[in-house]
């Protein structure tokens, strides 16, 4: 009986031990044959021409097959997104690789839409894609496709390349008050964001001040994103006008696909002033309050034909700001930053949203993926302060396009208003229109140009603060003293992306023009314009996570003061913007500068 039990032992390991290795085996040379590929389209960036693909292009010949199996692959930092790199830049990459912990095969899982043995949807394919893409600590993703002989099914290997997740930056005052950051957006490879912050201001009590955060991007594959934190240095969920501590939680599951059903998330944070300038207590504002806000959205048409993309997307968000301590000052109740709000908005939002791919946008040379299509939201609601409730109503519209030259257009209008004593009451209507040129090949330079044009206007203004004009509009310049109720503004720039590089570091050279012209009824001077001309430097790794720093400097002919001078700006940690989500949360439209 013994024998016959140690056989069948040994028969079942040899089996499953064979199984195995078969299997190993075959994943071995799928994903050696399609690493080779993913490689060719992650360093496309090398190449002549710029990228412009529409993100479901390549999936759209193995529509309703089958898929196998689904093998996970990453690239490390020797390989570059610009080709063949000199030696000192491989052996920093070879070096980084040591450093740095790979996204984990488990990780990449947790944020996957697709399942072996389902069918094929090109257009999910691509969403999952672009959702990869859009992490940030992912630099690019490409799912590569092998047809199984003999049968209707694939094989899918997902290629990853993971930027350096470790980044460190430095803002606010640099010369009397710098906040220092550093933070890991990859802990160990697991998706998880570990951030600490550091404020030193010597006119400060305590001189110090502390931050810090932690993020997992979805939770236990749930794809929903739990983030905590905690600060002493104003910059959580504050609503006060005091520098403020505070603490809290947030909650996110962002509209990934058309495909998806669900998408919701909330955040709470509890908030106290602080009297770290040791300001008189005739004039500190000593408070405390919380916040909550929660949102929830249901998807129409999740299960629609793969050729359809039209949707609809319902809503609901609730918030609600509570004080437990208020100021002591008799003349408080006149700030509304001191009252107890709450409301209820509802949206509903028509969509049809795809993607294309291309380069030269806001990065130097990595897959940026570009929307198209349309959103239609009109939204009600009701906002409650105090003894005073006012219906609010309000409706956003974007539409956007693209060509296969790899120009695009976008274009935004937004107009909201609250009713109340049979009038309307803090109207809005702000639209921008915004054109970006082809990427255009100039040897080894690329070019990419953009117009942009802006118009908001107010009407019956009551607690919205009046348009000003800031580095937003024209870097260097701030004016918050005219009483605007009409703003337009014209920016045209040009960025040259230069093949320069330093040890790994791109760089890209631009020129602004902007001009705003701001009015006043009620104002002596009924108009003003201003102007700024600007020009710089952009440096990037994209390699690293920090983001592009920018040298920038404004000539102003006319600022406030009527006297023309210079704005020197330095910036980092500019990022890529992400394209995660088709629909956003619902909002109250706000105008405040």
């Amino acid at each position: 009986m013994r024998a016959f039990a140690l056989i069948l032992v040994s028969f079942l390991i040899c089996n499953f031990g064979f199984a195995q290795s078969k299997k190993d085996s075959t994943k071995t040379s799928i994903s050696k044959k399609a690493l080779e590929e993913g490689i060719g389209l992650i360093t496309r960036s090398n190449r002549d021409t710029v990228l412009v693909q529409n993100s479901d292009e390549e999936f759209l010949p193995f529509n309703g097959k089958i898929i196998r199996n689904i093998f996970i692959e990453s690239v490390g930092f020797e390989k570059s997104i610009y080709g063949n790199q000199k030696p000192i830049v491989q052996k920093m990459g070879r070096i980084a690789n040591k450093l740095h912990t790979n996204t984990r095969e488990k990780t990449i899982r947790q944020n996957l839409f697709i399942k072996p043995n389902e069918k094929i949807n090109p257009y999910k394919m691509g969403d999952n894609e672009r959702f990869l893409r859009g992490l940030d600590f992912i630099l690019d993703s490409r799912f590569i496709l092998t047809p199984v002989e003999g049968t209707d099914s694939v094989d899918v290997t997902i290629l990853t390349k993971d930027v350096f997740s470790i980044g460190f930056s430095a803002g606010g005052n640099l010369t009397s008050a710098p906040i220092l950051r550093a933070y890991d957006a990859n802990l160990d490879g697991r998706g998880q964001r570990l951030e600490f912050n550091l404020l030193f201001d010597t006119d400060r009590r305590p001189r110090t001040g502390i931050g810090a955060s932690y993020e997992k991007k979805s939770f236990l594959g749930s794809f929903v994103d739990l983030g905590l934190f905690y600060t002493q240095i104003n910059d959580g969920f504050s609503y006060g006008i005091e520098k403020e501590y505070s603490y809290g939680l947030k909650l996110e599951r962002k509209l990934m696909s058309p495909y998806t059903r669900l998408a919701g998330g909330g955040q709470w944070s509890s908030n106290w002033s602080k009297n770290v300038y040791s300001r008189p207590d005739s004039v500190f504002l000593d408070y405390k309050y919380n916040v909550a806000d929660f949102w929830i959205g249901y998807n129409f048409g999740a299960k629609k034909s793969i050729q359809d993309r039209n949707r609809m997307f319902l809503a609901v968000r609730s918030f609600k700001g509570y004080l437990i301590d208020t100021p002591v000052q008799e003349d408080f109740y006149q700030e509304r930053s001191f009252r107890d709000i709450n409301g209820v908005l509802t949206e509903m939002t028509f969509y049809k949203r795809d993607f294309f791919k291309t380069q030269y946008v806001y990065g130097f040379g990595r897959t940026e993926d570009v929307p198209y299509g349309y959103s239609l939201s009109p939204s009600f609601g009701i906002i409650r302060q105090e003894d005073t409730q006012r219906p609010y109503t309000g409706v956003k519209f974007n539409y956007s396009k693209g060509y296969p030259s790899g120009s695009f257009y976008i274009v935004d209008f937004n107009s909201s208003s609250f009713y109340n004593n049979s009038k309307l009451e803090d109207a809005l209507v702000f639209t921008t229109f915004r054109y970006f040129t082809p990427a255009f090949v100039l040897g080894r330079y690329r070019l990419r140009n953009e117009i942009n044009f802006s118009l908001a206007k107010l009407f019956n203004t009551n607690t919205n603060q009046w348009l000003e004009i800031n580095s937003t509009q024209i870097p260097g310049l701030r004016i918050r003293d005219y009483q605007a109720e009409e703003r337009a503004s014209f920016r045209a720039g040009s960025q040259l992306f230069t093949p320069w590089s330093l040890i790994g570091f791109r760089i890209a050279m631009f020129g602004i023009f902007d001009m705003v012209r701001v009015r006043c009824n009620t104002c002596l001077d009924t108009e003003n314009i201003y102007t700024g001309i600007s020009s710089g430097l952009r440096i990037r790794n994209e390699n690293l996570i920090f983001g592009t720093v920018e040298f920038k400097v404004t000539y102003i002919p006319n600022d406030e003061t009527g006297n023309s001078k210079f704005s020197f700006k330095f910036r980092q940690n500019l990022r890529i913007k992400s394209t995660n989500n088709f629909v956003n949360p619902p909002s109250f439209i706000r105008f405040n500068n």
